[in-house]
């Protein structure tokens, strides 16, 4: 994990990037409501989280105190939202961690858009764009996890590159409510 000195010799991915049809930034007080909603939204989604795991201040720590890993700082923690160029409107977020679980990695944390956003290359534009920013200022390796039930989302991901497994997390036998994930990688 990065340290405190690493800061001046690692940079951090922008405030404020794009991609084509994307704007990013980091998010703030005023979007936590619009962010939840879409955190809230993505319940629907098959499998992306154990549904206990969903709550309702999921954002609102976020933006004050970060959804940080083990041992982490919030300086190395960021929560973006993502909105359309063409009309400003918020359609998902994004949140990440640099240097876990050590300095090389970019660790995403989540990828979530409105329903009505999905499957149209919104997220392959961002991850695409978010992995070139990675490369630049000096990660090696992005990584995230991603549940077994999670079906789109894994399909999301390995088509992206994800595609090596680094470790298993989860119950050991197969049932209605067993619960695992996979953390993937990819090299920049």
């Amino acid at each position: 994990m990065l340290s405190r000195e690493l800061v001046d010799n690692k940079s951090l991915i922008a405030d404020l990037w794009e991609t084509e049809r994307l704007i990013i930034r980091d998010a703030n007080l005023l979007d936590v409501d619009s962010l939840q909603e879409i955190y809230i939204q993505s319940q629907s989604a098959e499998g992306w989280t154990r549904d206990h795991e969903v709550t309702t201040d999921y954002i609102l720590n976020g933006v004050k105190q970060g959804n940080l890993p083990p041992n982490g700082m919030k300086e190395f923690y960021k929560i973006q939202l993502i909105t359309l160029k063409d009309s400003a409107r918020i359609v998902g977020f994004i949140e990440f961690y640099h240097g876990y679980p050590d300095k090389e990695v970019l660790y995403i944390a989540t990828l979530l858009f409105c329903e009505d956003c999905r499957n149209n290359g919104y997220g392959q534009e961002v991850i695409n764009k978010l992995c070139e920013q990675a490369l630049e200022l000096g990660f090696r390796q992005a990584r995230l996890g991603v549940t077994l039930r999670n079906w789109s989302g894994l399909y999301f991901w390995t088509k992206l590159g994800f595609n090596t497994i680094l470790k298993y997390h989860g119950d050991k036998v197969l049932a209605k409510d067993s619960f695992a994930l996979l953390v993937l990688g990819k090299t920049l």
